[in-house]
């Protein structure tokens, strides 16, 4: 950015600005996370749950008889399950730039004498290609988080249906 025609306070308050929002991607991210571990959390115990209570009904002496139930939470748990994989997959460690820069980038500035409006234009084009990159981390986690989400609160729905799907066939024959 060529930052010539500008005053030495409005390059800085464009950098300021820079690393604010920077500051707030960070804190979207780390919210993100906590949100999306937490699900992961709850659709996991749900997803265990199930699959262990549709073991115990499978190793009953009635579990043949009760079918409808054995699909029904399978298709429950394994959804559970699902849903907590793409939850976790949106927490996983990934690159993201936080606010601020390290001392020894400025290391070439400094050796050249560069002009500080010219080091804050150069800094600020370095700072809208973070942002740039970060939306792109945070849209991607967030598409994950999202099918997390349908999923798990999906599983009891479709476990539902598919007892009585099974259970309504039953009565048919």
């Amino acid at each position: 950015m060529d930052f010539s025609k500008i005053s030495d306070d409005f390059a800085r308050e464009i950098v300021r600005e820079g690393e604010a929002y920077l500051g707030g991607q960070l804190q979207i991210a780390t919210s993100a996370d906590q949100r999306a571990a937490v699900m992961a959390s709850v659709f996991t115990a749900a997803g265990a749950a199930l699959a262990a209570g549709v073991i115990t009904i499978a190793s009953s002496k009635d579990g043949i008889g009760s079918f409808p139930v054995f699909f029904g939470g399978t298709i429950a748990s394994l959804l559970f399950l699902a849903g907590a994989s793409c939850c976790v997959k949106a927490t996983m460690p990934c690159d993201f730039w936080p606010p601020g820069s390290e001392p020894g980038n400025w290391n070439t500035e400094i050796v050249s004498g560069a002009n500080l409006k010219d080091a804050f234009g150069e800094q600020s084009s370095h700072i809208q290609d973070k942002i740039d990159e970060n939306s792109r981390v945070l849209s991607r986690n967030a598409g994950w988080f999202k099918w997390g989400a349908r999923l798990g609160i999906a599983a009891p729905f479709f476990g539902i249906l598919s007892w009585l799907l099974f259970t309504a066939c039953r009565f048919i024959h």
